[in-house]
């Protein structure tokens, strides 16, 4: 399905939360590769910092902010991103019963992004154990772009004196390649970077293909970075194991049972730079926004639950949001 076209009002952010809204366009956030969930947690951030500014004695004014600005998140962000749509809805919820004074406003918004901030990094905790327990020392592991989650994997499984032998595509796409080189060394690991068109020559030898999920279909699959679909068809074809590591909160909860949304055409600055001559008006460098990785391409999904078939990863999601 197609996100709704909808009328988005910006809200007047303070200095220091709109510095914090800024961070969402660059590809790192304080210094680290941004992702859903580590976004998700800093819009709490923002929250939190609305909540401790707010200057009058009205609750339901701070509530209006705080509708505003979740909003307004919502709109620019949750349409391609269930997991902050789930993650404000989550965290919002029932704020409407806490509307006696500002400072019952202000405890239920603080005690509540403090929970779910909490409960997100244990949840990636757990998935860091349970990636790991998938890997051997010296394992030969094929990991396509930059994943924050698949990061801590590596981390993690660096932590635990396995040294991996891994193979990185550049993931020319968004240049996703690099991030993970550096965080896999740092980890102690040996890494083969490779171009992405070499990826069908490299993927027979690993023992294992992980990649990373923008978002978790109600049909088993998950969306993620273009050319995520090349990687698990080869992965398919070659029976080397496919595994997908993830919170379940990202979910897709926008979307109807049964259906997916629809890929949406953009831009791809990393490789329109390459060259002046892509710059040329009769030059199209576009691709889909993400790849649809479809279920039966999926060996299994990564998450705070344990290790999940896809049909198994969309029951226990469910389970969250019915």
């Amino acid at each position: 399905m197609k996100p709704k076209s909808t009328t988005i009002h910006t809200p007047i952010f303070s200095s220091q939360a709109q510095k914090l809204v800024d961070s969402f366009e660059g590809a790192e956030i304080h210094g680290k590769p941004k992702g859903a969930s580590r976004t998700a947690r800093i819009i709490n951030e923002v929250f939190c910092v609305i909540t401790e500014e707010h200057n009058s004695d009205s609750p339901t004014d701070l509530a209006y902010q705080l509708h505003e600005a979740a909003s307004y998140f919502i709109k620019t962000r949750g349409q391609m991103t269930p997991t902050i749509t789930n993650a404000i809805n989550l965290v919002l919820d029932g704020l409407d019963q806490h509307l006696s004074s500002v400072s019952d406003v202000s405890k239920f918004v603080f005690d509540r992004c403090e929970k779910f901030n909490l409960q997100s990094l244990d949840n990636l905790k757990s998935i860091q154990s349970h990636g790991s327990s998938l890997l051997e020392n010296g394992m030969n592991v094929f990991v396509y772009d930059y994943s924050s989650t698949v990061a801590g994997i590596l981390t993690y499984a660096g932590n635990q004196s396995k040294s991996l032998q891994l193979i990185i595509p550049e993931s020319r796409a968004l240049n996703g390649g690099l991030p993970l080189v550096k965080s896999a060394i740092s980890s102690g690991h040996k890494v083969q970077y490779i171009t992405d068109a070499a990826s069908g020559q490299q993927i027979p030898s690993a023992k294992a293909v992980f990649i990373g999920a923008e978002s978790i279909t109600n049909l088993g699959g998950c969306w993620n970075t273009t050319g995520s679909t090349t990687v698990a068809l080869l992965a398919n074809h070659y029976n080397v194991p496919l595994y997908v590591p993830t919170e379940l909160m990202k979910f897709d909860t926008i979307n109807p049972p049964g259906s997916i949304r629809t890929p949406i055409w953009k831009d791809i600055p990393a490789i329109k730079a390459n060259d002046p001559v892509l710059l040329d008006k009769r030059v199209s460098v576009e691709a889909h926004d993400l790849d649809h990785v479809k279920a039966e391409l999926i060996t299994a999904f990564v998450t705070e639950k344990g290790i999940l078939s896809p049909s198994h990863t969309v029951a226990a999601a469910q389970c969250i949001f019915s």
